[in-house]
């Protein structure tokens, strides 16, 4: 019995080290791996700070392998869906033609909790701090003007603040574009109606949606989630990008685990933060102050003007075909729509978007 008790011991001891052993070098290569990509390129520029914009302070981190290269401003998606601790990787692949600005917007991301906001933020607001991050960036990197690219409530965002001023800016690349969410709404149920004309069930609850509704009945709610969740293809991140993302978690030099945590959704008082300000599951107050910057009747850009969508994006707040219908009302001295191959979060996982932001800065910088 005690020689069984003994071996049992040896076996857990060995066990308890190979752990050690495991958690210990898992820490040394995530210390490694920060401080490699914490490096600035040589003749580049890598530079994290809060900036004052707007009576509040809000995080950016900027990269590039040139300083020469023109800037590109990232505007994440949402509102409040910031993605910094994911991002950095997806960015920096665009870092040979442009300094990229990753940027957490008000009250998200780095800026919780110490700049936390009690309230959704006005399109107003939003539209000032934009308007504020950009002539901080002008000032600080030396640009007359400057690139915007959002994804989802960013492109929105991005095309409200190229119309509004566009003497600051020098194009516009607008992934998984948001229009107007009625209209959105409208789109989606005719696609819904169209996949379940087979499916007695579904289709009738494909014509109990009410599009002109911004704010959503619970009802409401409970039919677009049925339907988008049978109808629209929703991107795995992990199982979908081109890159290593557990990697670009693992080795992220500007995010602590702390920080990752919350952006994967594990840290519930930052879930709940987030509910509170767009209004709870429903957004109630974010989509009216999203359906504020409408672009339906917007067409006419003073700037370079270009697209990306992901050619299996057919959600209720975007799809694919209302992204292309408005395109093609556009005025603008360039244009161009690319398509990628998945759903809403598509163009930012795949190389593609290296490939296609390459060929927008030949067009803008070397024609």
């Amino acid at each position: 019995m005690k020689k069984a008790l003994k071996i049992i011991g040896r076996i857990l001891l060995v066990i308890l080290i190979v752990i050690v052993l495991l958690i210990a070098g898992l820490a040394v290569s995530r210390l490694i791996g920060k401080a490699v990509n914490s490096r600035t390129p040589e003749g580049g520029i890598n530079e994290t700070m809060f900036a004052d914009i707007n009576g509040t302070k809000q995080w950016i981190n900027i990269y590039g392998q040139d300083k020469d290269n023109p800037v590109m401003l990232y505007l994440h998606g949402g509102p409040g869906t910031a993605t910094s601790w994911l991002d950095w990787s997806i960015l920096r692949t665009l870092s040979k033609d442009y300094t990229i600005v990753d940027w957490d917007q008000r009250g998200f991301g780095h800026n919780y909790p110490d700049y936390a906001e009690d309230a959704m933020p006005t399109a107003e607001t939003f539209m000032q701090d934009g308007l504020e991050m950009t002539d901080f960036l002008r000032e600080h990197l030396g640009k007359d003007k400057i690139t915007l690219m959002g994804h989802s409530w960013g492109s929105i965002y991005a095309s409200n603040l190229a119309l509004e001023y566009p003497e600051k800016y020098d194009a516009v690349v607008a992934m998984s574009l948001m229009v107007d969410m009625p209209e959105s709404k409208e789109t989606f149920k005719k696609w819904a109606l169209e996949q379940s004309a087979d499916d007695p069930e579904l289709h009738a609850l494909a014509e109990k949606l009410d599009p002109s509704m911004i704010v959503v009945t619970e009802e409401q709610e409970d039919i677009l989630n049925r339907l988008d969740a049978e109808y629209n293809y929703t991107d795995d991140y992990f199982k979908d990008a081109d890159l290593n993302l557990a990697a670009a978690l693992w080795f992220n030099p500007n995010c602590t685990l702390a920080q990752q945590m919350r952006g994967l959704g594990m840290s519930q008082e930052y879930v709940d933060y987030q509910l509170k300000l767009i209004g709870g599951e429903r957004c109630t107050i974010a989509f009216p102050m999203v359906q504020s910057l409408s672009l339906k009747d917007r067409t006419t850009y003073e700037v370079p003007y270009y697209v990306i969508m992901g050619d299996k994006d057919h959600g209720s707040i975007d799809t694919v075909e209302e992204a292309a219908s408005y395109f093609e009302k556009v005025n603008a001295p360039d244009k161009e729509m690319y398509y990628i191959d998945g759903g809403h979060v598509a163009p930012l996982l795949k190389n593609e978007l290296a490939e296609y932001i390459h060929q927008i800065a030949l067009k803008m910088y070397n024609s």
